[in-house]
């Protein structure tokens, strides 16, 4: 429906996130929807360093 919106601000939404849940972890990004972004070894790097400590529970010791 357009016109007046209605209802207040949607809040805060991160575009990434990790947590301990349930007995595992969780990581999350929102980030990464144009392939362009997986030639920035930078954005790689972030993006392994998530997918790692959800499977292993540790940080990364140095860049990938």
């Amino acid at each position: 429906q357009w016109g007046e919106k209605k209802g207040g601000p949607m809040g805060f939404h991160p575009m990434a996130w990790y947590h301990d849940f349930d007995g595992g972890r969780a990581f999350y990004t929102g980030l990464g929807h144009m392939p362009e972004c997986y030639s920035d070894p930078v954005f790689r790097n972030f993006l392994y360093g998530g997918i790692y400590w959800a499977a292993t529970g540790k940080g990364m010791n140095k860049k990938m």
